[in-house]
């Protein structure tokens, strides 16, 4: 069972109140890096932190780190909008979306501004194994400074030296995928040729 994993570590902001359990620390901020992230199936992302004072701290949630002190901060389930799928995760830092600005359609409708971070794959289990429940979860940080985990169909990505089109046909016309294709299940109208020829031949069966 894989339940933690490396991230790209980051500097950040921890709320205290969610160290300290006491309200009056909730416009409190301290320092510290978040270097892990640790998925439980059935609930919030949560992430490993050191402070700045020493303490090694696991399992915060992700609306309790910000980027910054924030204005207007968000409800929790807004950040987030659906439960880590498994334990079973992996993380990538996809290269193209670097840096990349998109505009993020929360759970109300309302959209707020973000830069990419990172993105969160779950794998085998039922959702993720099934093509029309698949999600994964693009790490953001937010403009205002808390870090929402998004899928892709609440992202609408910008990038004014390429993404400089309208969308074609009505964005609910999109659909979600239905399938996921395997090649060998095709193999009953194929047959490779016997022997021991590394370029060996393909034929279909009369």
């Amino acid at each position: 069972m894989i339940l933690n994993t490396d991230i790209p570590a980051f500097k950040a902001l921890v709320r205290r109140s969610h160290l300290t359990k006491d309200q009056k620390d909730k416009d409190t901020y301290d320092n510290c890096y978040v270097f892990a992230l640790q998925s439980v199936s059935g609930k919030i992302l949560t992430f490993h932190i050191m402070t700045d004072y020493g303490m090694l701290r696991s399992r915060v949630p992700i609306h309790e780190i910000f980027m910054q002190k924030p204005t207007k901060d968000i409800p929790f389930d807004f950040k987030m909008l659906w439960d880590s799928f498994a334990y079973k995760v992996s993380v990538i830092e996809f290269s193209y979306l670097v840096d990349k600005r998109c505009e993020v359609v929360l759970k109300d409708k309302s959209k707020v501004w973000a830069t990419y971070m990172f993105t969160v794959d779950w794998y085998d289990n039922d959702y993720s194994e099934e093509p029309t429940d698949y999600k994964c979860a693009h790490v953001l940080q937010a403009d205002d400074g808390y870090l929402l985990a998004q899928p892709n169909n609440r992202i609408l990505w910008r990038d004014c030296n390429f993404i400089t089109a309208k969308f074609p046909i009505p964005m609910q016309d999109i659909k979600v995928d239905s399938e996921l294709l395997s090649v060998e299940s095709q193999s009953d109208r194929w047959v490779a040729e016997n022997g021991d020829g590394f370029y060996y031949e393909i034929k279909e069966k009369v």
